[in-house]
C-alpha cells in the first residue's frame, strides 16, 4: 500500500514540474535574510527530490541504528531455533538407530529451547526406558505434562505403553483408564487397553475389546485371531475344573473356533482329565470330519468312551482314507489293547512304529508282554482290515 501512495505522489509531482516548467520565465525565491536565493522551477524540483531521498536514507539508516539491538537477538533466536530444529531431527534418527545416549541428550537440548516439546519428551522418555532409567523416563513425562496440558493423550499413552513394557500392568490400566475418560474412541489407546488386558489375563474383556477393534477396523484380522485364540484357550482352562461350566462354555463357541487346532487339542484334553470321554470323543470327531489332523488323530485313542467297538469302528473308517497316519494308528492300537485285541493292537502299534518312532507307542507294545505275536525279522507290520485281526 505504501509503495502506490509513494508512486502517485512521485506521478503528481512530475505532472506539476512539467506544468511548471512550461513557462521559462517561472523561478522559486527563497529568502534567508541575509541571503536571498533564486532558483528555476525545475532546480528547485530536482534540490527538493534529493533532500527527501537524503531524508529518507537518514531515517532508515537512524531506524535501523536505533533497532540493532532488537536484530542482533532476532538472529541469535533464530540461529537457536534453528539449532533446536537440527537438535530434533538427530534426536528422531539416533533414536530409531538404537543410539539411545544420544537421542536422549539431542532430546534435552532441543527441550532447553522449547522446541518440539511433546515429541522431544517422548523421544527423551522412550530413550531413557531403553536404558532401563525408569526415574529419568518418568521425570521426561512429568515435565512434558506440566509445559503442555493440552497433550495429556500424547503424555498418558507413552506412559502406559512403557509401563507396560515395565510389565507393571495395573498402574499401566489406570493410566489408560484415565486417558480413555479424554479420548474414549483413540485407536491407540484401545489397542493399548487390549495389551494390558491380555498381560492381566482379563480373558473375558479382552473378547469384548477385540470385538470393538475388528468393528471399527483397529486391528488386523490374523492378529485378532491370534489374541482371540489366546483368550480362548485361558477361558478354558478356567472352566476346566467343573464340567458343567466347561460345557457350557465349549457350546457357546462358535462352529469355526470349535474346530480350532489349538482349542480342539486343549478342550478334549480337558475332558479327558475329567473323565468326560464321550464329550472328548465328540469333539475330535467333528474336528476330524471337518479337517484332518494327524495330532487330532493321535488323541483320539485316549477318549476310551462307552462305545469303543463303535470308536474303531469309526477310526477304521478313517484309516481307509489316511493309510499312513502314524497318530491314527497309535490310536487305533490303543483303543483294540482296551477292548483286548490282542492281535489288531500289535498290528496297529507295529505299524505306527514303522512310519513314525514314538516312546508311547513303544511302551504300549511292551506292556503287551506276553501278548504279543511273535514275529519273524522280515515280516513287515500292515494296518489290519475291520475283520482281521
Amino acid at each position: 500500500m505504501s509503495s502506490v501512495i509513494w508512486i502517485l505522489l512521485l506521478a503528481s509531482l512530475a505532472v506539476t514540474t512539467a506544468i511548471l516548467t512550461t513557462n521559462g520565465g517561472a523561478f522559486v525565491l527563497l529568502v534567508l535574510p541575509p541571503w536571498r536565493i533564486e532558483l528555476s522551477v525545475a532546480a528547485f524540483v530536482i534540490a527538493l527530490l534529493l533532500l527527501m531521498v537524503l531524508g529518507f536514507f537518514v531515517t532508515r539508516v537512524t531506524a535501523g541504528t536505533l533497532n540493532l539491538p532488537s536484530s542482533i537477538r532476532a538472529l541469535r533466536i533464530g540461529r537457536q531455533r534453528a539449532k533446536a530444529k537440527e537438535a530434533v531431527l538427530f534426536a528422531v534418527q539416533a533414536f530409531f538407530e538404537g543410539n539411545y545416549a544420544r537421542a536422549e541428550q539431542a532430546a534435552e537440548r532441543a527441550l532447553s529451547q522449547g522446541e518440539s516439546v511433546g515429541l522431544c519428551a517422548v523421544i527423551a522418555a522412550r530413550a531413557a526406558h531403553q536404558q532401563r532409567r525408569f526415574i529419568e523416563r518418568d521425570q521426561y513425562l512429568e515435565n512434558f505434562h506440566s509445559l503442555l496440558p493440552a497433550d495429556r493423550i500424547l503424555q498418558l499413552s507413552t506412559q502406559a505403553d512403557l509401563l507396560l513394557d515395565e510389565r507393571r500392568h495395573q498402574e499401566a490400566n489406570e493410566v489408560l483408564r484415565r486417558a480413555r475418560e479424554i479420548a474414549p474412541r483413540n485407536q491407540t489407546l484401545r489397542r493399548l487397553t487390549l495389551r494390558a488386558q491380555v498381560l492381566m489375563r482379563q480373558w473375558d474383556l479382552v473378547l469384548k475389546s477385540l470385538q470393538s477393534l475388528e468393528a471399527s477396523k483397529g486391528i488386523d484380522r490374523p492378529h485378532a485371531d491370534a489374541i482371540r485364540r489366546q483368550a480362548l484357550l485361558g477361558l478354558l482352562a478356567r472352566h476346566g475344573q467343573d464340567t458343567k461350566s466347561l460345557r457350557t462354555f465349549w457350546r457357546s463357541l462358535s462352529n469355526r473356533e470349535r474346530c480350532d487346532r489349538a482349542l480342539v487339542i486343549s478342550a478334549a484334553s480337558l475332558f479327558i482329565g475329567l473323565k468326560l470321554m464321550d464329550d472328548a470323543r465328540t469333539i475330535l470327531e467333528h474336528a476330524l470330519d471337518e479337517s484332518w489332523d494327524t495330532e487330532f488323530a493321535a488323541l483320539y485313542g485316549k477318549c476310551t468312551s462307552s462305545n469303543i467297538l463303535e470308536q474303531v469302528k469309526k477310526a477304521e473308517y478313517w484309516l481307509n482314507k489316511h493309510p499312513h497316519d502314524a497318530g491314527l494308528l497309535l490310536s487305533l492300537g490303543r483303543l483294540c489293547l482296551h477292548q483286548s485285541l490282542w492281535g489288531k493292537a500289535q498290528n496297529y502299534l507295529e505299524a505306527s512304529l514303522a512310519l513314525e518312532p514314538s516312546r508311547e507307542g513303544r511302551a504300549l507294545l511292551e506292556g503287551m508282554g506276553s501278548n504279543l505275536i511273535p514275529r519273524t525279522p522280515k515280516m513287515r507290520p500292515l494296518p489290519p482290515d475291520v475283520e482281521g485281526g
